[in-house]
């Protein structure tokens, strides 16, 4: 019990600290909102489209709340750690840190999370506006708000946990930012975040559930929309939760073996 209150005011302590960090760049989170503003370009694309008639049974209304619950999500769920990561390996950054009773992951995680209370009241100011304006409805129930919810968290936890992970390759190359680009790049298609997946071929949707790829934007946005439920969204926190399990333990495993080569080497 008393291991467990000191963890717990440690956690406290960061998060209070990120915090008060995070709210003095409110300006610049609101620059790095508009910089993913790139579903809302796509959402008229597809309204456009969908102008003569439904397209794979999206109308307007339905491409509008589709996009903007991927632009709700894509900002809940935004990472920078690998950047972080990459400088603090390659200039020395790390040394002081390890030098403090906490391991470094934890001060990453606080500054993710207080950057994301900050970021979310101003976020749901233009989705609510846009789907007044659209006329979208979103059937609000427990069911598709909790696993709305939870699969939001799934999906930040994939999400930081892989950028965690590669940005620990520092230890071994200089190309890991490089690597996020092409993870990125893959992300961006496959994800749902520029069209819906169920528009996408059926050979690929038959493939596509047993990547990471979409619990981290249209599977979450389904559940919002109520177009998963019971046993479906039983097996996406399934899948979701076994991706997530994997990058942690592959991040904590180059971890345990990157920061033995960062010693070595005297950075």
């Amino acid at each position: 019990m008393i291991a467990l209150g000191a963890n717990w005011r440690k956690a406290r302590a960061l998060f209070v600290h990120a915090f008060a960090s995070m709210t003095e760049y409110r300006a610049e989170i609101v620059i790095w909102m508009i910089s993913g503003s790139l579903p809302l370009v796509m959402m008229a694309m597809w309204i456009g489209l969908a102008a003569d008639g439904p397209v794979g049974g999206y109308g307007p209304a339905d491409f509008a709340a589709y996009f903007l619950v991927v632009f709700l999500v894509r900002q809940l769920t935004v990472v920078w750690v690998i950047w972080e990561l990459d400088r603090e390996i390659r200039l020395g950054e790390l040394s002081p840190k390890l030098l403090r009773p906490i391991d470094p992951l934890w001060g990453h995680v606080a500054d993710n999370l207080a950057e994301k209370a900050v970021r979310l009241p101003l976020v749901l100011v233009p989705v609510i506006a846009g789907l007044w304006w659209a006329g979208a409805r979103l059937p609000l129930t427990l069911e598709s708000l909790g696993g709305f919810a939870l699969l939001v968290v799934g999906a930040w936890v994939i999400k930081f946990f892989q950028q965690y992970a590669t940005g620990l390759l520092t230890f071994w190359t200089d190309q890991t930012v490089g690597l996020e680009r092409v993870w990125f790049s893959v992300s961006m298609v496959l994800s749902g975040a520029l069209a819906p997946l169920d528009l996408f071929p059926e050979v690929v949707r038959g493939v596509l559930p047993y990547t990471p790829f979409p619990y981290l934007v249209d599977v979450p946005v389904q559940a919002l929309l109520g177009r998963l439920g019971g046993a479906e969204l039983l097996q996406a926190f399934a899948v979701q939760g076994a991706w997530g399990l994997a990058f942690v333990v592959g991040s904590r495993l180059l971890w345990r073996h990157g920061i033995r080569r960062y010693g070595a080497v005297g950075a």
